[in-house]
């Protein structure tokens, strides 16, 4: 048999630390170059003055490490590639498309209630990206629109 010396095991245990804290390095660099964006739903309530046509709303997160220009979002419908986009909606911050979200800031996106395209029913919300990146989410509210179209 062939025994292994303090050194030898000291000398594997530090290879086997590095070798692990290298992988994740990759990773975290790796992470950190990708989109991220949370897209999450609202129900809107009118109050005031305020357009009583506008009832929903896409909130976007950019959580990414680097800003974020938005293009485009709306709702997808299952079973078709068609999107329902909203195309001319009111900004939390004012402003119109193209958004640019810096890290760690927010957007909400006003609209009208979204609707089935006539044959097939919201799926998910959407939010996708100037580099062509598409992120979907939703929550409560779209899921209560989904079961009102049934």
């Amino acid at each position: 048999m062939h025994e292994i010396s303090l050194f030898q095991a000291i000398t594997l245990a530090v290879a086997f630390v590095g070798a692990v804290l290298g992988i994740i390095n990759t990773w975290a660099g790796l992470d950190k170059s990708r989109v991220k964006l949370i897209v999450s739903t609202a129900h809107l309530v009118p109050v005031g003055n305020a357009d009583p046509r506008l009832r929903f709303s896409i909130t976007i997160t950019n959580l990414s490490a680097f800003p974020v220009t938005l293009i485009d979002a709306g709702v997808f419908y299952h079973g078709t590639s068609e999107r329902g986009s909203f195309v001319m909606p009111i900004f939390s911050d004012g402003g119109n498309w193209p958004k640019k979200l810096e890290p760690r800031t927010s957007v909400a996106i006003y609209a009208e209630r979204p609707r089935p395209n006539g044959v097939h029913r919201i799926k998910t919300a959407y939010a996708r990206t100037a580099c062509g990146v598409t992120k979907t989410g939703g929550g409560k509210a779209l899921k209560q629109i989904a079961a009102e179209e049934t």
